[in-house]
Protein backbone atom coordinates (compact mmCIF):
# COMPACT_ATOMS: atom_id res chain seq x y z
CA UNK A 1 0.00 0.00 0.00
CA UNK A 2 1.23 3.37 -0.85
CA UNK A 3 2.62 5.41 2.27
CA UNK A 4 1.82 9.14 2.45
CA UNK A 5 4.50 10.26 4.74
CA UNK A 6 8.63 9.65 3.91
CA UNK A 7 10.72 9.57 6.58
CA UNK A 8 11.82 13.08 5.41
CA UNK A 9 8.54 13.89 6.00
CA UNK A 10 7.85 12.34 9.12
CA UNK A 11 10.95 14.07 10.59
CA UNK A 12 9.91 17.23 9.53
CA UNK A 13 6.04 17.32 11.05
CA UNK A 14 7.78 16.28 14.43
CA UNK A 15 10.15 19.19 14.34
CA UNK A 16 7.34 21.25 13.67
CA UNK A 17 5.04 19.83 16.76
CA UNK A 18 8.39 19.52 18.75
CA UNK A 19 7.37 22.73 21.61
CA UNK A 20 3.95 21.42 21.75
CA UNK A 21 5.52 17.62 21.93
CA UNK A 22 7.28 19.01 24.76
CA UNK A 23 4.89 21.08 26.52
CA UNK A 24 2.57 18.23 26.71
CA UNK A 25 4.74 15.58 27.25
CA UNK A 26 6.88 17.46 30.64
CA UNK A 27 3.13 18.25 31.42
CA UNK A 28 2.49 14.77 32.41
CA UNK A 29 6.17 13.52 33.00
CA UNK A 30 6.75 11.86 30.26
CA UNK A 31 10.16 12.77 27.84
CA UNK A 32 9.32 14.22 25.02
CA UNK A 33 11.69 11.77 22.99
CA UNK A 34 8.82 9.05 24.25
CA UNK A 35 6.25 10.76 21.59
CA UNK A 36 8.57 11.77 19.40
CA UNK A 37 9.56 8.13 18.76
CA UNK A 38 6.17 7.20 19.06
CA UNK A 39 5.18 9.60 16.00
CA UNK A 40 8.05 8.68 14.00
CA UNK A 41 6.97 5.27 13.40
CA UNK A 42 3.08 5.72 13.46
CA UNK A 43 3.49 8.73 10.24
CA UNK A 44 5.51 6.74 8.48
CA UNK A 45 3.31 3.78 8.44
CA UNK A 46 0.45 5.62 7.16
CA UNK A 47 -1.00 4.68 3.77
CA UNK A 48 -3.42 5.39 1.41
CA UNK A 49 -5.73 3.12 3.02
CA UNK A 50 -6.25 5.16 6.51
CA UNK A 51 -7.73 8.14 4.95
CA UNK A 52 -9.91 6.26 3.35
CA UNK A 53 -10.88 4.32 6.30
CA UNK A 54 -11.50 7.64 8.20
CA UNK A 55 -13.94 8.81 5.38
CA UNK A 56 -15.73 5.06 6.05
CA UNK A 57 -16.11 5.91 9.38
CA UNK A 58 -17.62 9.47 8.66
CA UNK A 59 -19.97 8.04 6.11
CA UNK A 60 -21.07 5.21 8.67
CA UNK A 61 -21.74 7.64 11.54
CA UNK A 62 -23.96 10.14 9.38
CA UNK A 63 -26.12 6.96 8.24
CA UNK A 64 -26.43 6.12 11.48
CA UNK A 65 -27.32 9.45 12.69
CA UNK A 66 -29.69 9.61 9.95
CA UNK A 67 -31.61 5.79 10.73
CA UNK A 68 -31.73 6.24 14.64
CA UNK A 69 -27.88 6.23 15.74
CA UNK A 70 -25.48 2.82 16.78
CA UNK A 71 -26.64 0.60 18.99
CA UNK A 72 -24.54 -0.23 22.50
CA UNK A 73 -22.31 -1.35 23.17
CA UNK A 74 -20.40 0.10 20.26
CA UNK A 75 -17.74 -2.46 18.80
CA UNK A 76 -13.95 -1.95 19.29
CA UNK A 77 -12.39 -4.51 17.13
CA UNK A 78 -12.74 -4.24 13.16
CA UNK A 79 -16.39 -4.43 11.61
CA UNK A 80 -17.63 -5.02 8.41
CA UNK A 81 -17.12 -1.55 5.74
CA UNK A 82 -20.66 -0.37 6.59
CA UNK A 83 -20.31 -1.44 10.61
CA UNK A 84 -16.82 0.67 10.52
CA UNK A 85 -17.29 3.57 13.14
CA UNK A 86 -13.86 4.04 14.77
CA UNK A 87 -10.82 4.06 12.71
CA UNK A 88 -6.97 4.90 14.02
CA UNK A 89 -6.08 8.67 13.14
CA UNK A 90 -4.60 10.93 13.38
CA UNK A 91 -0.33 11.43 13.30
CA UNK A 92 -0.20 9.28 16.35
CA UNK A 93 -3.25 6.80 14.97
CA UNK A 94 -5.22 6.28 17.98
CA UNK A 95 -8.63 5.07 18.42
CA UNK A 96 -11.61 7.05 19.69
CA UNK A 97 -11.76 4.28 22.40
CA UNK A 98 -8.45 4.42 23.35
CA UNK A 99 -8.78 8.27 23.64
CA UNK A 100 -11.11 7.75 26.07
CA UNK A 101 -9.39 5.51 28.36
CA UNK A 102 -6.77 7.05 28.23
CA UNK A 103 -8.61 10.31 29.48
CA UNK A 104 -10.10 8.05 32.06
CA UNK A 105 -6.73 6.46 33.09
CA UNK A 106 -5.93 10.15 33.85
CA UNK A 107 -9.06 11.34 35.24
CA UNK A 108 -8.19 8.67 38.13
CA UNK A 109 -4.51 9.09 38.76
CA UNK A 110 -5.24 13.25 38.78
CA UNK A 111 -2.63 13.73 36.20
CA UNK A 112 -5.40 15.76 34.14
CA UNK A 113 -9.23 17.73 34.42
CA UNK A 114 -12.55 17.54 31.77
CA UNK A 115 -12.18 21.61 31.62
CA UNK A 116 -7.59 20.89 31.30
CA UNK A 117 -8.87 18.49 28.76
CA UNK A 118 -11.34 20.76 26.67
CA UNK A 119 -13.70 18.14 27.16
CA UNK A 120 -17.26 18.46 28.57
CA UNK A 121 -17.39 19.01 32.44
CA UNK A 122 -20.90 17.29 33.13
CA UNK A 123 -19.41 13.55 33.23
CA UNK A 124 -16.65 11.44 31.97
CA UNK A 125 -16.54 10.01 28.70
CA UNK A 126 -17.59 6.41 28.03
CA UNK A 127 -16.48 4.69 25.34
CA UNK A 128 -19.82 2.58 25.15
CA UNK A 129 -21.51 6.08 24.85
CA UNK A 130 -21.79 6.37 20.81
CA UNK A 131 -22.19 10.82 21.02
CA UNK A 132 -18.87 10.15 22.97
CA UNK A 133 -17.50 7.78 20.41
CA UNK A 134 -18.21 10.39 17.33
CA UNK A 135 -17.36 13.12 19.57
CA UNK A 136 -13.95 11.83 20.36
CA UNK A 137 -13.01 10.21 16.93
CA UNK A 138 -13.83 13.59 14.88
CA UNK A 139 -11.29 15.80 17.31
CA UNK A 140 -8.76 13.36 17.27
CA UNK A 141 -9.01 13.42 13.45
CA UNK A 142 -8.99 17.44 13.06
CA UNK A 143 -6.84 18.48 16.54
CA UNK A 144 -3.67 17.46 15.82
CA UNK A 145 -2.44 19.04 19.23
CA UNK A 146 -5.40 16.88 20.83
CA UNK A 147 -4.47 13.73 18.77
CA UNK A 148 -1.21 14.53 20.31
CA UNK A 149 -1.82 15.20 24.27
CA UNK A 150 -4.15 11.44 24.21
CA UNK A 151 -1.59 9.66 22.69
CA UNK A 152 1.08 11.26 25.25
CA UNK A 153 -1.89 9.81 27.82
CA UNK A 154 -2.03 6.45 26.04
CA UNK A 155 1.25 5.76 26.42
CA UNK A 156 1.48 7.13 30.35
CA UNK A 157 -0.99 4.27 30.87
CA UNK A 158 0.23 1.45 28.80
CA UNK A 159 3.71 2.16 30.32
CA UNK A 160 1.59 1.76 34.06
CA UNK A 161 -0.25 -1.44 32.44
CA UNK A 162 2.86 -3.22 32.02
CA UNK A 163 5.29 -2.11 34.10
CA UNK A 164 3.25 -1.03 37.35
CA UNK A 165 5.00 2.24 37.93
CA UNK A 166 5.75 5.01 36.02
CA UNK A 167 8.98 6.83 37.15
CA UNK A 168 10.48 7.04 34.13
CA UNK A 169 13.84 8.13 35.17
CA UNK A 170 14.53 4.23 36.40
CA UNK A 171 12.92 2.85 33.54
CA UNK A 172 14.97 0.10 31.78
CA UNK A 173 15.40 -0.70 27.89
CA UNK A 174 13.23 -3.50 28.81
CA UNK A 175 10.24 -1.55 30.26
CA UNK A 176 10.44 1.07 28.00
CA UNK A 177 10.06 -1.84 24.77
CA UNK A 178 7.00 -3.17 26.90
CA UNK A 179 5.38 -0.02 26.90
CA UNK A 180 6.08 0.88 23.19
CA UNK A 181 4.99 -2.65 22.37
CA UNK A 182 1.55 -1.32 24.57
CA UNK A 183 0.92 1.46 22.92
CA UNK A 184 0.49 -0.63 19.71
CA UNK A 185 -0.60 -3.73 20.77
CA UNK A 186 -2.26 -5.41 23.19
CA UNK A 187 0.01 -8.85 23.82
CA UNK A 188 2.23 -8.75 27.26
CA UNK A 189 6.09 -9.30 25.24
CA UNK A 190 8.08 -7.25 23.34
CA UNK A 191 8.00 -6.58 19.85
CA UNK A 192 9.75 -5.48 16.80
CA UNK A 193 7.33 -2.54 17.31
CA UNK A 194 8.76 -1.73 20.49
CA UNK A 195 12.38 -2.45 19.38
CA UNK A 196 11.99 -0.21 16.64
CA UNK A 197 10.55 2.47 18.40
CA UNK A 198 12.80 2.18 21.35
CA UNK A 199 15.44 3.23 18.57
CA UNK A 200 13.97 5.83 17.34
CA UNK A 201 13.73 7.33 21.50
CA UNK A 202 17.16 6.95 22.05
CA UNK A 203 17.97 9.35 19.03
CA UNK A 204 15.78 11.47 20.00
CA UNK A 205 16.94 11.50 23.69
CA UNK A 206 20.25 12.24 22.43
Amino acid sequence: MLKLYSAAKAEKIIAHYAPRIRHISERYGLPPACMMAILRKEIVEIDLFDPLADTLVWLNWQRCRLFGGPKKPLPTRPQGLFQKLDSSTGYAQIFSFVAINAVNFALDRGLDTLEGLGLPPERRPERDDPADRYMFWRRLLRDREFNIRLAVLNLISAAEEMNGHTDFAAYTPEEWKLAFTRYNANVRHITPYGEQVYQYYLRYEQ
